[in-house]
Parts: structure tokens; C-alpha cells; sequence
């Protein structure tokens, strides 16, 4: 093997394997400042905590490997939860109900896709835009207050727990598994998803390869709406309201999320797997700075370092690659 390649393969396992480690290490790091930290009751926490956001980075997971963003999933996740409870409010039943907010939010997704993969939109403009409307859209649906439910069908999407005492397990994390299962399953072992790495890594050759690249894309963005429209169902019903504040953020975290576990923000490369790890790192610093008594400001700030640090060093070790 000619000492280039060497040189990249053992760059590239490192970034994999380093990931990891990071991970290992600050376990290690917060259950020594906290030993209360690696409490069964405080892991579980952590796993139902992130399991909205781990959905969302999932879908996220597909179209940053694409090689696109899409920073308006949170506006998405609180549309769906305001569409579901609304209708309710209203006197549709559960099902239609919910079904109707996932149909709307896949729907949003469709667009966005269209305005990228068409139009020609960057896909950060394009989903800001939608972002802002699904922000407008929230308050004509709601009239701009909270909607509340007391349907105990709901409520018990995301209520209801499995096994002894503290080890009990909510359904938001069966949720969140099943969606790792699914994504790792598609990305790694269909040939839909071996089109999007490859469309990713480089869009023309893909087209010239018989790829039909227009439509992937759309895909893409179809899958991210209809994880985030899931996500907001989850969290509504997690909370049994839906407010104009709920999702915000979880843009930032997933994205945060896929990238620290290893996806290029340039595409082509990443997993399912690899972007669980980015959940659950996301979701471990979260936890201890709140046991800290860290303010969310401050949260936020750290949140921001930590996306800047982790895009700058993948920007980074792809102009080395380039080189090498």
C-alpha cells in the first residue's frame, strides 16, 4: 500500500477511534467530579432526555452525509406537537390527529428538498426560510399561547415504562433505538443508501454514475421532516403541551450531535452509529453542567464551542487529506 494512502487510512481511524475515546474520557472525567453521575436512575435520565434530539440527529445524519444542513427541524419538531394537540383541542380523534401533523411536517420536509435539489436553494438559506414561516405557522395554528392536553392515549405515548424499580425504561428511548436500528440499516446495508454517500462524497460523479441525484436530495430532507415531525409528537405528548419554545434549540444539538460523531459536514462520510455517540456526548455535557448549576446561557455558549471546535477540525483534516 503506497505511503499516502497509509497516511489517510490511519488518519481516518484515529478521528473513528478518537470520537470514542473523547467519549470513554469524559465518562470517566464527570463520574470522578460527580459520582452520582453514572447512577443507573441518572443514565436513564440522560437516554430519555436525549432520545427527541437522538431522533432528529438520525434524519439529520442523512442529509449532512448528503452534504446539506437543515437547521429548521426544531421549528418542525414544536409544529408538529402544536398541529397534533390543536386538532385534538378541536375534536379529531388521536390517530388523524397525529398522523396529520407527521403527513404536514414530512410535507415540510418535501419542501425544503424541493427548494434545495430544484431550485437550487443552499440548504442553509432554505431551511432558514422555513424555519422563520413554521415560526409564523405556530402562532396562526395556536393564536400564539400554549395548547394543553389531557388525553391520557397521548400522554401515554411516551408514559409508559418497562421493568423493575429504577431500572424502568421509558418508550422514548425504545423509540430512539428502534430509529438507530432503522437509520444504521439503511445508510449501511440499501442501495439508496450507498447513493447518498456517494452523492455526498461527490455529486456529479453520481449523476453521471446513473444516480438520480435530484430526487435523493429531496429524500433526504423528506426523512429529516418526517423524524422531526416523530420527534415533536414524542415531545408533546412527553409534556402533554405544545408551546412556541418547544424544539428550540435541537437544531444546533443535532447537528452538533452527526458532526461530533464523526459525519463530514463536507458529506460522504458517517453513520447512525457513530452520530449516537455525538447524542449521547451532547446529551453527558448537558447533564453535568446541570448538576454543576451551569445556566442554560452558559450551556448554550459551550454548545457553541464545542460545534465551532468540531466543524474547524473536520474542515481541517480535510484540507490535510487533500494534501496528503
Amino acid at each position: 500500500m503506497p505511503d499516502n494512502v497509509k497516511r489517510i487510512v490511519s488518519r481516518f481511524k484515529l478521528r473513528e477511534q478518537g470520537v470514542l475515546l473523547g467519549f470513554i474520557f469524559l465518562v470517566i472525567v464527570f463520574s470522578i467530579i460527580n459520582p452520582n453521575f453514572l447512577n443507573m436512575q441518572n443514565i436513564l435520565n440522560i437516554l430519555r432526555q436525549s432520545s427527541m434530539v437522538g431522533i432528529i440527529a438520525m434524519g439529520m445524519t442523512f442529509v449532512i452525509i448528503s452534504g446539506n444542513f437543515d437547521i429548521s427541524v426544531g421549528a418542525i419538531c414544536a409544529f408538529s406537537g402544536a398541529i397534533a394537540l390543536q386538532l385534538m383541542k378541536d375534536g379529531v380523534s388521536m390517530a388523524p390527529a397525529i398522523l396529520c401533523a407527521i403527513v404536514v411536517c414530512t410535507g415540510v420536509g418535501f419542501i425544503n428538498g424541493f427548494s434545495v435539489a430544484k431550485l437550487g436553494m443552499p440548504s442553509l438559506i432554505a431551511t432558514m426560510a422555513m424555519m422563520t414561516i413554521l415560526q409564523g405557522a405556530m402562532r396562526i395554528v395556536t393564536g400564539g399561547y400554549p395548547v394543553y392536553t389531557e388525553n391520557e392515549a397521548y400522554i401515554a405515548i411516551t408514559g409508559i415504562t418497562f421493568g423493575p424499580g429504577d431500572l424502568r425504561i421509558g418508550l422514548p428511548i425504545i423509540y430512539f433505538l428502534a430509529a438507530i436500528v432503522i437509520a444504521q440499516f439503511v445508510l449501511r446495508k440499501t442501495r439508496y443508501g450507498s447513493s447518498i454517500y456517494s452523492i455526498g462524497g461527490n455529486e456529479e460523479a453520481s449523476r453521471l454514475s446513473g444516480i438520480s441525484v435530484d430526487r435523493r436530495k429531496m429524500s433526504v430532507f423528506v426523512i429529516n421532516g418526517f423524524a422531526a415531525g416523530i420527534a415533536g409528537i414524542l415531545l408533546s405528548s412527553r409534556v402533554a403541551t405544545a408551546t412556541m419554545t418547544a424544539g428550540e434549540g435541537y437544531e444546533l444539538d443535532a447537528i452538533a450531535a452527526v458532526v461530533i460523531g464523526g459525519t463530514s459536514v463536507a458529506g460522504g462520510e458517517g453513520s447512525a452509529v457513530r452520530t449516537v455517540i455525538g447524542v449521547l456526548l451532547m446529551a453527558i455535557i448537558g447533564n453535568i453542567l446541570t448538576m454543576m448549576g451551569v445556566t442554560t446561557f452558559w450551556q448554550r455558549v459551550v454548545k457553541g464551542v464545542i460545534i465551532w471546535l468540531a466543524v474547524g477540525f473536520d474542515s481541517y483534516n480535510k484540507k490535510r487529506l487533500q494534501r496528503a
